[in-house]
């Protein structure tokens, strides 16, 4: 096979295959007291994307779940579940730093997803909760370091209250605690452990969350020990207005 038949091979079998999006891992042990039901639980993170037919636009599905496994009391309900699609235009130009700055110190690579999400819990009234976002998120990889940022414009009308009967979103005000943006920084140190912290916030209501993510590799490839970190706003939806503090212990399978 030549290089070129090489190089078509690997394009057509990621666009016709499902590849990872954002980290997928799973959290045996966690703990946090602030919502309803046991302190302990099982939290776990699921997402692929799909190329669609050779060009840059993706479609993607994320899942993030929140399990009281060990609340055999009331049968192990599972407390929360957040459905997140999405579809965005990947621009990758690349050496874009270096066709405009010149050949140099820092000079990585520069990249951009620019795409529309939806995000809900799938419950009804009065715990619905959901919105529809646009988004905006440039990035920048350099040798181990990685910085993403993410800016978003909420585009479904807001009720006055969640429970009126006009359509729009559950949660009116889900921007004072979320805000529009978030920066994402990723870095990778001796060993192949990595730090993944991620920073959103509105700086006009002083509320906000951070979440930070430190994984070590195991003895064998495609398996990282996690060790997760969490306090602020918008854990998951139905926390959006809600300051949950979390610690938790688990297995991640792509970071």
């Amino acid at each position: 096979m030549t290089p070129a038949q090489a190089e078509r091979y690997e394009s057509v079998h990621e666009a016709a295959g499902i590849s990872f999006h954002k980290p997928n891992w799973i959290m045996f042990g966690s703990w946090a007291d602030e919502y309803d039901g046991d302190e302990s639980e099982v939290v776990f993170q699921f997402s692929v994307k799909k190329q669609i037919a050779y060009s840059n636009f993706y479609v993607a599905y994320t899942q993030r779940s929140y399990w009281q496994a060990y609340n055999t009391d009331e049968s192990s309900p599972f407390r929360e579940t957040n459905y997140n699609p999405e579809i965005f235009y990947r621009i990758h130009p690349e050496n874009a730093l270096a066709r405009w700055l010149g050949n140099g110190p820092f000079i990585g690579s520069l990249g951009m997803d620019i795409g529309f999400e939806h995000e809900s819990n799938g419950r009804s009234m009065p715990e619905s909760r959901s919105w529809n976002r646009a988004y905006i998120a440039p990035y920048y990889a350099y040798e181990h370091l990685m910085i993403t940022l993410k800016a978003w414009y909420i585009t479904e009308d807001s009720k006055e209250t969640p429970t009126d009967g006009e359509s729009g979103s559950n949660n009116p005000d889900i921007a004072d605690y979320m805000g529009y943006g978030e920066i994402s920084v990723k870095y990778q140190t001796a060993y192949e452990q990595m730090f993944d912290l991620r920073v959103r916030g509105n700086t006009k209501t002083n509320k906000g969350g951070a979440n930070l993510i430190w994984s070590i590799p195991l003895g064998y490839e495609g398996a990282f020990v996690m060790v997760q970190g969490y306090h602020g706003y918008g854990e998951s939806l139905i926390d959006y207005n809600r300051s949950i503090s979390r610690v938790g212990v688990g297995l991640m399978l792509t970071r």
